[in-house]
Parts: structure tokens; C-alpha cells; sequence
């Protein structure tokens, strides 16, 4: 039930063409003009908890950081983690189930730090996380569950609105799972054409439904730069 998880609003930035992965388009000024509008309308919409996949976190925000494996001669039980942290509800909350990401601080830019994990890690990485102030939570034996995991994003951190901003395979696993409430795109002036640029939305041919996923347009807001923000609801 959606009132037992967070409210979901998947932010995104595309070219014409739906096209991600802003790197990829040059280093000007008008290019980083138009990159600055993602950072300008998340902090407008105002949802102050966000959560990306593990490669979105490792390369736009803890530069390729390789895990510390704390040496343990104890079992760590699998059991959820709180570390402390303010009421502010600033939380950074990363989909890691194989325990990938290396952290040195339990915050992110000044936001709390979630990992979400599988049981599968190593005991020694748990300790690590326990020792610098990381909040963990489990979701899954091998895999992560998506809806366990937000259920627990709400009931241990009371997070009622949640932010997703990719990459292009969360968001999808986000949209096969029904998880996502409302779609804002910042449609930038811009077209990619490249062959092996993620789009938005991309889900394993393996598990994906035949059917697309119905949207209705709720919005359509002109801002500078030639920008259009589009707000769609499912």
C-alpha cells in the first residue's frame, strides 16, 4: 500500500531525445548552465531525501571510493542499523546490494547517509559501516526487494517523500515495480544521438511486461534557458 512506503517522485534531466549521463555532452558554459537546472528544481520541488543507484553514487558523488572491510573475528548480525543523525530529514540513501560503495562519513553533502543492503555482505564491511555512523538496512537475501525497502525507509527514518534520480536501471526496476508516483523531466535544448547513452527508463529484457507504462501529464512549465519542466503522474 502506498501509504506504507514513501512517496516516490523520480527527477530526471534528458536531452530531446531522453537521453542521461550529462557528461557525455560537452564542457561549455551554456552546457554547464543547463546542467545547474537539475540541482535548481530538486531544491524547488523540496524533498530533502533522495536515493540513487550504486553507479550514480560512486561516480557523481563518492569519486570510485573502494569498500573497507573492517577486520571482525565477530558475526555481525543482520539486523537493520540507525546511525545517529539529526531531524533535519536530510537523507542520502544509496541501492547497494552487494556492498560495492566505499564511505568514510556517515554524511553526503551534509545529508545522512543509507546504504541498502543484501544479507550477502561481509560481516566486516557492516563493522565499518557501525563505526563511522552509516545507517544500513537489509532488503533482500541476494537481491534487493524495492518495496521492502521503502517500507522500512518510512517506518525506521519516517521518510514520507522520496526523491529517485536514476540511474537509467533504478529507475526502471523503480517503474516494473510500480513505485513511481510522479515523473518530472527537465527536457533540455539539446540532442544526444548517442547509440550507448542510457535513456530514462531502462529494465532487463528478462523481467520487463509487455505493456508501457501510462502516464498523465499534470504540468508543463517553460523555465530559462529554453528549458521545459514536465510533470507527469502515474
Amino acid at each position: 500500500m502506498k501509504n506504507e512506503r514513501p512517496y516516490i517522485i523520480c527527477l530526471m534531466m534528458t536531452s530531446v531525445d531522453g537521453k542521461i549521463l550529462g557528461e557525455k555532452w560537452g564542457n561549455g558554459k551554456e552546457m554547464e548552465t543547463l546542467r545547474g537546472k537539475f540541482e535548481h528544481i530538486h531544491e524547488e520541488i523540496g524533498i530533502k531525501a533522495w536515493i540513487v543507484g550504486r553507479t550514480t553514487m560512486e561516480k557523481d558523488f563518492t569519486d570510485f571510493e573502494k569498500p573497507i572491510i573492517k577486520r571482525t573475528h565477530s558475526a555481525v548480525d543482520r539486523i537493520d542499523f540507525t546511525g545517529k543523525h539529526d531531524a533535519s530529514g536530510r537523507f542520502a540513501i544509496a541501492l547497494d546490494g552487494h556492498a560495492r560503495l566505499g564511505w568514510k562519513e556517515a554524511t553526503l553533502q551534509g545529508d545522512h547517509v543509507i546504504t541498502i543492503l543484501t544479507e550477502k555482505v561481509k560481516d566486516g564491511y557492516l563493522a565499518h559501516l557501525q563505526e563511522i555512523g552509516v545507517s544500513y538496512i537489509f532488503a533482500g537475501k541476494d537481491e534487493i526487494d524495492l518495496t521492502l525497502a521503502l517500507k522500512k525507509l518510512r517506518k525506521l527514518f519516517g521518510i514520507e517523500k522520496l526523491m529517485l534520480e536514476g540511474g537509467a536501471r533504478i529507475n526502471g526496476s523503480f517503474l516494473q515495480a510500480g513505485l513511481i508516483d510522479e515523473f518530472h523531466q527537465l527536457l533540455l535544448p539539446i540532442a544526444d544521438g548517442g547509440l550507448e547513452t542510457s535513456s530514462v527508463f531502462e529494465i532487463d529484457p528478462k523481467i520487463k511486461e509487455n505493456a508501457a507504462s501510462l502516464m498523465k501529464l499534470k504540468n508543463v512549465k517553460q523555465i530559462e534557458d529554453d528549458v521545459l519542466w514536465l510533470t507527469y503522474t502515474f
